[in-house]
């Protein structure tokens, strides 16, 4: 596909489609987001609402806002109250999930959910123009690290602490700091970002490759530590690449790693969930967040697969009857046992399709 026509097609998708669609059958009356929409673009109801859900579509709507979408800030504002009143814990930490009516199913911490806090919170400070936004950044970031610091680097992935360790929370945590740090810099927040482009230098990239799984010291884990996803390569190609425009020093390696994904992880034309260090598939099955980081830092390197990529992403996972939802895992052999779409694929979808209208 050239770009100019996936341009004109992400475009009618997103900002025809999908935000409208989310913003009316995604949100409750209170303005907060429900987890999923069936087929049918009904919302599931009685599942548990990730405080990370809350925060990536508080993001969506703010970037939609960004590209012009006219109802984005209305529908951003009303979910950063709503989650900032029903998810901040009395210590400065989040929750890990409420119920449909708001109250607290989950009080753990985890980090994962914190980083897209941070996340969301940066981008109602550049969008929305929150006074409580970074204020409430840094006080979570200081009860990050004076609850979950851990002994040999980084952070705790919840509280209590739980093994093995991981890399992708750090990695998340990574994203929310560049950009506070592009929006409203903080020694902190900066502090922060080196903390976890350290653990990437020094644990999480052995030969070339990211590994996800751990150990209490960051040995790799020896049940899951051969493990590698192709999709995290590329998430980590983008941010240490952006890392490095914002003057960080970073291992560079950024194009190494998207080209190792590419050669190793892209099969039938799809980025596969797994694989050994080796590129022998361990889960050949795909997710649709895999497929967006890909196309995200395709276009970022300019390489010229991106293309493809996008036609991919079009001819399977949003070839849905109703536009505007998404498929959002396939198995191995190509079928699918999704019931719904999860509203979390929304963040993916968005970080690439952004990019894409807005490259040159």
């Amino acid at each position: 596909m050239i770009l100019d026509d996936a341009k004109t097609k992400v475009s009618t998708w997103l900002l025809d489609h999908a935000l409208p669609l989310w913003a009316e059958r995604g949100v409750d009356a209170n303005g907060r987001f429900y987890e999923q929409l069936d087929f049918d673009a009904r919302p599931v109801i009685g599942v548990r609402r990730r405080t990370r859900v809350q925060a990536r579509q508080i993001y969506v709507f703010c970037e939609a806002a960004r590209l012009g979408w006219g109802g984005g800030r209305t529908v951003a504002q009303a979910a950063l109250d709503r989650m900032i009143a029903t998810c901040r814990r009395d210590d400065g930490l989040w929750v890990a999930a409420t119920d449909d009516a708001g109250d607290v199913l989950d009080d753990t911490p985890d980090l994962y959910d914190l980083a897209f806090v941070l996340f969301a919170l940066a981008a109602a400070h550049r969008t929305l123009g929150d006074d409580r936004a970074r204020p409430l950044a840094l006080e979570t970031l200081a009860a990050i690290d004076r609850l979950m610091a851990a002994p040999h680097g980084g952070w705790a992935e919840a509280v209590p602490a739980r093994l093995p360790r991981r890399q992708n929370p750090h990695m998340h945590l990574l994203e929310a700091m560049l950009a506070w740090q592009a929006i409203a810099p903080h020694p902190a927040f900066e502090a922060a970002a080196r903390t976890a482009l350290d653990l990437c230098r020094s644990h999480f990239l052995i030969d070339g490759a990211i590994h996800e799984y751990f150990t209490a010291d960051w040995t790799p884990d020896p049940t899951t530590g051969h493990i590698v996803e192709p999709g995290h390569f590329e998430e980590w190609a983008w941010l240490l690449r952006q890392a490095q425009i914002a003057g960080f020093e970073t291992v560079d390696v950024a194009e190494d790693l998207h080209r190792r994904a590419i050669a190793q992880g892209l099969k039938d034309g799809a980025m596969i969930r797994e694989m050994d260090v080796a590129g022998a598939p361990l889960d050949a099955g795909r997710r649709l967040w895999a497929q967006t980081e890909a196309i995200r830092t395709a276009l970022m390197f300019g390489d010229p697969g991106a293309g493809d990529l996008i036609e991919r992403v079009f001819t399977t996972h949003l070839a849905t009857p109703i536009p505007g939802l998404w498929i959002d895992s396939y198995d191995a052999t190509g079928a699918s046992q999704d019931k719904a779409a999860p509203a979390s694929s929304l963040y993916h979808l968005m970080t690439a399709f952004s990019e894409l209208l807005r490259h040159r």
